[in-house]
């Protein structure tokens, strides 16, 4: 065998070794199942919707400011829409995959997107369904208002829920407490 071949190997196992032991360390730093470590720890239920919604928007000032004037659920939260009246008379379907991927932001500034993160179509960008709570300050009237949140509670009794772990207040980061995070904690 040539020098070059030799070498190659050489490096191989070397390269083979420090992946190993690094593989070694990061799952020691970590539980049984591949959590980190915490030194406490509470369980939280995260709920998911399942139905999507159909949230109308109407333009009340020329490129930025939108209120909500209506919102519907339904069945899959996919299909979630929006569906934007412009001050010139248009009406204009919007998906909530393309408004998530700012592709509608040349048309429509920030705004709609601000707008339909304080309503129930928050459900579609965030996964935690206990952070979508309607704001009146977003709805044209209150009647509008009041209907999303009455429909808040059927958005929340459809969703899916699964338990989490998340850290307790001695696991919190760094200066509370000694933290697994903290140099010398």
């Amino acid at each position: 065998m040539n020098k070059k071949t030799l070498n190659g190997r050489a490096f191989g196992r070397k390269l083979m070794l420090a992946s190993t032991l690094s593989a070694g360390i990061i799952a020691s730093s970590c539980g049984g199942n591949g959590e980190p470590k915490l030194k406490d720890f509470k369980e939280e239920t995260i709920y998911e919707a399942t139905k999507g919604t159909i949230t109308e928007v109407e333009e009340v000032e020329p490129g930025d400011e939108y209120k909500i004037i209506d919102e519907r659920l339904i069945d899959k939260k996919e299909n979630s829409i929006a569906i934007v009246h412009t001050l010139e008379g248009k009406v204009d379907t919007l998906s909530l995959a393309k408004i998530e991927n700012n592709e509608s932001e040349q048309r429509y500034g920030r705004g709609l997107r601000s707008v339909l993160y304080y309503s129930l179509a928050a459900s579609y960008f965030n996964r935690r369904l206990g952070n979508v709570a309607p704001n009146s300050s977003y709805y044209k009237d209150a009647t509008a208002y009041n209907k999303s949140t009455g429909l808040q509670n059927e958005l929340k009794s459809t969703a899916t829920s699964r338990k989490v772990k998340v850290p307790g207040s001695s696991s919190k980061g760094y200066g509370s407490g000694k933290s697994f995070r903290s140099f010398g904690g």
